[in-house]
């Protein structure tokens, strides 16, 4: 993903309201530890601040040294890239980490890059 964000192959795409849910991956592993010792079920492991693609993409491209991200229009990135892009870009939920915060005691961390 990096190398793609470098090479400007990932735009804003429209207004980039697509709220994406995040998780540090040192996070991610005490939570799958915790969920060995606890009831089966789903669990979202994610941060507590989904984050638009609009804020997300620039805050990852300055942590990866790359330029600025272009943005498209809906139009264009439906032309280019296809439908999932743009809902992954305009219409994506950030995930709740409610329940793994209650049964598996999950304390995400805040995310430094964002």
């Amino acid at each position: 993903m990096g190398d793609q964000v470098r090479q400007q192959w990932v735009p804003v795409i429209g207004t980039g309201e697509g709220v994406w849910s995040w998780v540090h991956i040192e996070d991610a592993a005490a939570a799958t530890v915790a969920a060995l010792e606890c009831a089966p079920g789903e669990y979202n492991i994610v941060d507590n601040d989904p984050t638009p693609q609009r804020l997300w993409l620039p805050a990852f491209a300055r942590a990866v040294g790359a330029p600025e991200p272009p943005t498209v229009t809906e139009q264009q990135a439906l032309d280019t890239f296809g439908a999932d892009a743009v809902y992954y870009a305009m219409r994506l939920r950030g995930a709740s980490n409610e329940k793994a915060k209650r049964e598996l005691q999950f304390r995400p961390r805040p995310l430094e890059w964002l």
